[in-house]
């Protein structure tokens, strides 16, 4: 092989080494989260001189770009035009104007404090009281002993009974229980109808209540099926997690929407949010010296950075691109979801998407990988509107042909058919296939109850009525 040949082989391999390279990275940067991103651009930038950063808006400035998102999605019109005005007007105030709320949340922590704070304690029991708030899980159960807290503090486990007594004494009903059992009771006890039936029924036979077998019960406690049922009721209607109703005291934080989609009257228009990172910019000192360097070595050092900084803009850039194709293309498949409400989600594959903007569907994933789009009914995981269809048979006398369903059109319709049920004879899993099946949907039992089970609905023995 002669040299020049040789050279022009090597050549050729770098350059598909560098573009591979390239790929992946357009790739990689293409799938990354917004938060990702951020940690990507800044780590990059302690590496490469070269790229300088427009650091993005802080916590504050982000929590109210959160609320001008929310609130433009309140169907209003007007609300766009002023928000391109405060967009412009340095001096609007947004929250002082109209009276935005931007707490977080309530903890149970404060909740419970706040409902304490007219009570004389002392220092300790202070100490103690704020101790155990600081030990709810966050379905408000205490997760420490009574024993270990007073060998904490140094003190009386009698003392610390007391102080629990009065924190359970608060508000909502079965905090700070430590076992499921004690829970229970508190509220039976608050609403003055724990009886010994109701206690027995709480400490032996729980795991039956939730399986919601009467007959057992009853023969275990010698009661008829009609008393066990109504005692079980009044069991059911307790809440066993008093405090996942508060904000997790561990992760007070909002979900950042990556696009936000605002209903007007006639018309969607779509918001990239691009301020979750920092923007891009070539360094002007460093561009300067590549075209006078000192030495070969510096030329080729810069010149590496400055393709790498400009490739990796390029891709930051092609990736807000890309969401807003996929972005646009999802509202035109699901515009009635957007219009109506979740019930009117179509059928949509990666396939539809990929095919409709001549793109391979790989790159469709990775642009609604781990992202979320806001709208007027929520925010919601963009993988969320590629749901599967089911093909269903559609017969009248004259022609039948087939539909296509989403397993959300299945669960509800399987919702209704269980709702209007008789609660003394529920069907199983194969009768309610076959009354699926009365209604065009043909689905192995497997999948009734696996679609059951998504929907939180208990099997025909735990939806039996005894009364």
């Amino acid at each position: 092989m002669k040299e020049g040949s040789v050279m022009d082989l090597k050549l050729q391999v770098k350059q598909t080494q560098t573009l591979s390279q390239r790929m992946i990275q357009s790739a990689e940067i293409l799938q990354m989260t917004s938060q990702e991103l951020n940690t990507y651009i800044n780590e990059l930038a302690l590496e490469n001189p070269v790229i300088d950063i427009v650091e993005p808006p802080t916590a504050e400035e982000q929590r109210e770009s959160i609320e001008q998102q929310e609130w433009l999605n309140s169907f209003n019109e007007e609300n766009y035009y002023l928000y391109q005005r405060q967009n412009n007007d340095d001096d609007y105030d947004f929250k002082s104007s109209w009276n935005i709320n931007t707490d977080d949340g309530e903890t149970l922590q404060d909740y419970l404090w706040s409902q304490l704070i007219t009570e004389n304690f002392t220092d300790q029991e202070t100490e103690i009281i704020k101790f155990m708030l600081e030990c709810l899980d966050n379905k408000g159960y205490l997760e420490e002993s009574t024993e270990t807290i007073a060998s904490y503090f140094g003190t009386d486990t009698e003392i610390v009974e007391d102080l629990l007594s009065d924190l359970q004494a608060l508000d909502p009903s079965g905090v700070c229980a430590r076992t499921l059992e004690e829970c229970l009771k508190l509220q039976l006890e608050r609403r003055d109808i724990l009886t010994p039936v109701l206690e027995s029924i709480i400490d032996n036979c729980l795991e039956m209540v939730a399986k919601n077998q009467i007959p057992a019960i009853a023969r275990k406690l010698r009661l008829s099926p009609t008393e066990t049922a109504g005692y079980c009721q009044i069991i059911k209607s307790l809440n066993p997690k008093p405090g996942v109703s508060f904000s997790s005291r561990d992760q007070l934080r909002y979900i950042i929407p990556d696009v936000t989609i605002v209903k007007f009257k006639d018309h969607f228009d779509i918001l990239l949010n691009e301020s979750m990172y920092p923007t891009i910019e070539l360094n002007s000192y460093y561009r300067q010296m590549n075209q006078n360097p000192e030495s070969s070595e510096l030329k080729e050092y810069l010149g590496n950075k400055i393709r790498q900084a400009e490739w990796v803009k390029q891709c930051v850039t092609q990736r807000g691109k890309t969401l807003m194709q996929v972005s646009r293309a999802i509202l035109e498949h699901q515009e009635e979801f957007f219009t109506f409400g979740p019930a009117h989600l179509n059928p949509l594959r990666l396939a539809d998407i990929a095919q409709e903007l001549d793109i391979h569907e790989s790159t469709v994933s990775r642009a609604v990988s781990k992202k979320y789009l806001q709208c007027s009914w929520g925010v919601y995981p963009m993988n969320f509107f590629f749901s599967r269809s089911v093909a269903v048979q559609e017969s009248s006398s004259s022609e039948s042909g087939t539909q296509s369903v989403t397993a959300a059109d299945i669960k509800r319709v399987l919702r209704e058919i269980i709702e209007e049920e008789n609660k003394k004879k529920p069907y199983s899993d194969r009768l309610l296939g076959e009354k699926l099946a009365e209604r065009g949907i043909s689905i192995s039992r497997r999948t009734v109850a696996k679609y059951r089970e998504e929907e939180g609905i208990a099997d025909a023995s735990g939806r039996k009525e005894y009364v």
